[in-house]
């Protein structure tokens, strides 16, 4: 049996006495991390690299006096990972998540942001890109459902070949079957540092949700902990950047990639894409970072209109209407868009969600709220109404109405 079926088990076996036992208690001369047994660059529970918040929590620990500990849950699934391990007390800080306060997690606060991470171009060591135009009538490799799959999707003129894991993406490169990739930065760098040599130019990008910052996660309430946390992190910032270089992330300038509004493409990160894996992307498997971007520019004029219907004052409507879209749009990255993609975008035309308008006329927004209360059993999607409230189903709705075509 491999090590990491070994430790595969463990973690079910762990998961299964957890729920019967309770997570361990807390001890006050110990700080407990959380973490991935196997997934670098980032962590590892065993062997000579132990990944970057692996070792970055190492030095946190030394910087604040206390022994680290490290908790270790598989983070294909990072709600439910994070719903085991620190929301039950079961650790008491979590590396990493993204910074964007747009990412809610209830029960959490952060620390500041530690590093930048986003996707990246790899190429051969001659080609620069410079902007998006640089990757049209380039074959171009991605992963299926990532958020630069559906941005490429989305505009005219690339081709694009979708893969589910990286290292198929790049034997295809390799084989010179697709001429760019675009991967997640951190796990890009590294394979290309360990499998290549170096061999391939790895471009961090930025723009329409393609990157964004990590920060440390702890139990809402736990003030002194986040405060002792964020002075390590500020005077550890040369190590991170030695232990950046040391795993292969990407630290040239991002090239801004963008074929619209460049303020708006660069304005936040957003919630989720995909599998949720703790803001990186796994090297086998289909996980995707979590990181996205609206692709609508301006939607907030759509939904003040929505809004005026009710209540005469206009100022009252507008920042009620934006209010609601900015739950709605949370909340949707935050629980649907594993299936239906990021801002309902997705690369199967039967769960993008743009084209509700499309298949139903008028009738769109009373049938996507009867699906939503009720679920499709025989599509594999379950029913929202015991967990969702009317109003939050109507911020949904809220924000679906924007992205229609």
């Amino acid at each position: 049996m491999t090590i990491r079926s070994k430790i595969r088990l463990f973690l079910i076996a762990a998961a299964g006495a957890a729920g019967a036992l309770g997570v361990p208690a807390a001890s006050a001369n110990v700080l407990r991390v959380c973490a991935d047994p196997d997934n670098l660059p980032f962590s590892k529970a065993e062997g000579p690299e132990r990944g970057l918040y692996v070792e970055l929590a190492d030095l946190v620990g030394k910087r604040m006096g206390t022994p680290v500990e490290f908790v270790w849950w598989l983070t294909y699934n990072q709600r439910r990972a994070l719903r085991n391990t620190i929301l039950q007390g079961g650790c008491d800080a979590y590396f990493a998540l993204p910074a964007d306060p747009d990412y809610k997690l209830p029960g959490l606060q952060r620390t500041q942001a530690f590093i930048d991470v986003s996707y990246a171009v790899v190429a051969a060591p001659t080609f620069k890109v410079t902007g998006l135009s640089d990757l049209k009538n380039k074959r171009i490799g991605v992963l299926h459902a990532s958020p630069p799959h559906l941005m490429l999707a989305m505009k005219e003129g690339y081709t694009t070949t979708s893969f589910r894991f990286q290292e198929e993406t790049f034997d295809a490169l390799t084989r010179g079957e697709i001429d760019v990739a675009m991967l997640w930065g951190p796990s890009a760098g590294y394979e290309n540092g360990k499998r290549f040599q170096g061999n391939w130019r790895v471009t961090p990008v930025k723009g329409e949700g393609l990157g964004g910052q990590m920060a440390v996660a702890v139990r809402r309430g736990n003030d002194t902990l986040a405060a002792g946390i964020d002075k390590a992190l500020t005077e550890l910032q040369p190590e991170i950047d030695m232990l950046a270089d040391k795993y292969g992330f990407p630290r040239s300038k991002p090239v801004l990639l963008s074929g619209a509004n460049t303020a708006d493409a660069e304005k936040k990160p957003l919630a989720r894409a995909n599998v949720v894996t703790s803001g990186f992307i796994r090297t086998s498997s289909t996980a995707t970072p979590l990181i996205t971007k609206s692709a609508h520019a301006a939607p907030g004029a759509q939904v003040a209109v929505l809004v005026a219907t009710t209540t005469t004052d206009a100022a009252t409507a507008t920042t009620a209407g934006m209010s609601d879209l900015a739950e709605g749009r949370s909340r949707f990255n935050n629980a649907c868009a594993h299936c239906h993609g990021v801002n309902g975008v997705s690369a199967i035309s039967e769960r993008d969600l743009r084209r509700l308008k499309l298949r139903y006329k008028d009738d769109w927004p009373s049938t996507a709220n009867k699906v939503i209360k009720n679920g499709r059993s025989d599509l594999g999607m379950p029913p929202w109404k015991d967990a969702y409230n009317d109003k939050q189903i109507e911020e949904l709705l809220t924000f679906l109405t924007t992205i229609q075509k």
